[in-house]
């Protein structure tokens, strides 16, 4: 009897059946013979379309909802298919594969044979094949006019995903794909999914997951699709402005050498309520890579990581490999290592909507004190980063300080959990301040802090109003200027 596959069973490896170029005439009996079938217990079944126009997507969609857990589906915005094996083998999870194409017949009873020859006998070949490491091809971009791809993973963010959708195909720049993949989302997502798909079937393609193999894998999804010259990475729960893709493509097309273009943001929270905050620099400008990497070491910048465009040349072997770290802080390891070699572009419009809500990777963190430990680790690998090569002295040399500002940080996530009525957390941010910098015991807001745990319930809430109204504390409330050899970019996009 079919099952949810297992991923490590050894006596029952677990076989990807793929399904791609396939006729959708034969499409249902194909899928019927795979599922409907008591010889194989263990397999999952990946399948890709090609841009189909005469409804076999809508079959597929029919089979993954019936075997919720099986079925990996993807559908191209583009017809083809030229790379669906390297796809197929990037997403599946078996020991094994076997390949269906064309009118291709599924016969258990060989996979099944085909299993046990391979188990008893490594050397053996037949129709299926072990799993292999595929070769990346050639990305093709559009002459005059470079496509831009937006990658948008998401899991249970379907109340956002219209807003997000949406921001993407009305924006003024029309060369634009979108690349989705949820990661079996159990609320309304792949509903919402499907519909813009349907609407915009040449501009999307479209993954689900058969379950949620965490954010790494679901992102990994994105990156392998990525078409556009260049591409940014939308968070589900953001929402571009009108312009955003205009003005950033025009600014790295302007400035070929930078790494990346970063865009200031506005900030709605969950209900779409709009506010405001400074620019983390006062003027639009190109920031030599060295110096920006050493701004690094002190500050975020963007907190956001659908801030950034990127060009997709340039990241290759820039990504970190997956662990705890990267798992929230990849982009900045990206960024950084970026820096390490290109200028980057800065434009001071709040050219995102970045939702900020209790539900977000970055409030989880926040409570589980995941964030401070990441920034102060960061800092640490940075500087062991800029030792590969390049001017970066400044960055080894501001090390001792990059430390002593998480320590500051931390007062200050102390003072964000005051406001919030979370003393568990506040209490925690107030002892690792210590922790990080002991001298800290002297700093006035400090004091400040340590006279709330002794205080009475009346004069609690008067300390935390104080804290409040401390400029720069809870939050940002000042621009920077740009650093030694920026340069200023005034341009009409």
């Amino acid at each position: 009897m079919l099952r949810k596959p297992i991923l490590d069973d050894p006596n029952n490896p677990l076989v990807s059946v793929f399904v791609y170029n396939y006729n959708g005439e034969y499409l249902r009996q194909c899928f019927d013979k795979i599922l409907n079938q008591d010889i194989l217990s263990n397999i999952e079944v990946i399948f890709i379309d090609n841009a189909s126009t005469d409804g076999y997507w809508d079959i597929a969609l029919e089979y993954a909802r019936k075997y919720e857990g099986i079925i990996t589906i993807k559908r191209d915005n583009r017809s083809g298919g030229k790379d669906n094996l390297r796809h197929c083998i990037r997403m599946s999870k078996g020991k094994y594969y076997v390949m269906l194409t064309g009118d291709d017949a599924f016969s258990p009873e060989y996979v099944k044979q085909c299993v046990i020859d391979m188990e008893h006998n490594p050397l053996a070949s037949f129709v299926m094949v072990r799993r292999r490491v595929e070769n990346t091809p050639s990305r093709p971009n559009i002459k005059d006019k470079p496509l831009v791809s937006v990658l948008i993973h998401n899991y249970n963010y379907g109340r956002y995903l219209r807003q997000c959708f949406d921001s993407v195909f009305s924006q003024t720049y029309d060369n634009v794909e979108v690349v989705f993949s949820d990661n079996a989302s159990s609320d309304e997502s792949w509903d919402i999914a499907a519909e813009y798909v349907r609407r915009y079937p040449s501009r999307m393609i479209a993954i689900r997951n058969r379950k949620n193999f965490g954010p790494g894998p679901n992102l990994e999804n994105c990156y392998a699709n990525i078409n556009g010259k260049y591409f940014c990475v939308l968070c589900s729960d953001d929402a571009f402005m009108p312009d955003f893709i205009q003005k950033c493509v025009h600014a790295l097309e302007a400035n070929p050498e930078a790494g990346f273009a970063m865009t200031h943001r506005a900030i709605i929270d969950e209900h779409g309520a709009l506010a405001e905050e400074p620019p983390f620099y006062n003027q639009s400008c190109i920031i030599p890579g060295p110096e920006q990497a050493a701004v690094y070491m002190m500050a975020a910048v963007n907190p956001s990581i659908s801030q950034i465009m990127y060009i997709q040349t340039k990241i290759h072997g820039k990504l970190p490999v997956e662990n705890i770290l990267s798992r929230w802080y990849a982009q900045r390891l990206l960024d950084f290592n970026l820096c390490c070699e290109h200028p980057m572009v800065y434009l001071n419009d709040p050219l995102l909507l970045h939702r900020v809500h209790s539900q977000s990777d970055s409030s989880q963190i926040s409570g589980n004190l995941l964030e401070i430990f990441g920034q102060y680790i960061l800092p640490h690998q940075f500087a062991e980063i800029s030792l590969r090569g390049g001017d970066m002295t400044k960055v080894r040399e501001r090390l001792p300080k990059a430390l002593e500002k998480v320590g500051r940080l931390c007062l200050r996530y102390c003072a964000r959990a005051l406001s919030s009525d979370d003393e568990t957390c506040a209490l925690r941010y107030f002892h690792m301040a210590a922790a990080i910098m002991p001298e800290i015991a002297d700093d006035p807001t400090f004091k400040k802090i340590r006279e709330y745990w002794v205080a009475d319930d009346s004069e609690k809430p008067i300390i935390v109003a104080s804290l409040q109204s401390t400029d720069n504390l809870t939050t940002r409330t000042i621009s920077y200027d740009p650093p030694p050899g920026s340069v200023r970019i005034q341009w009409n996009a």
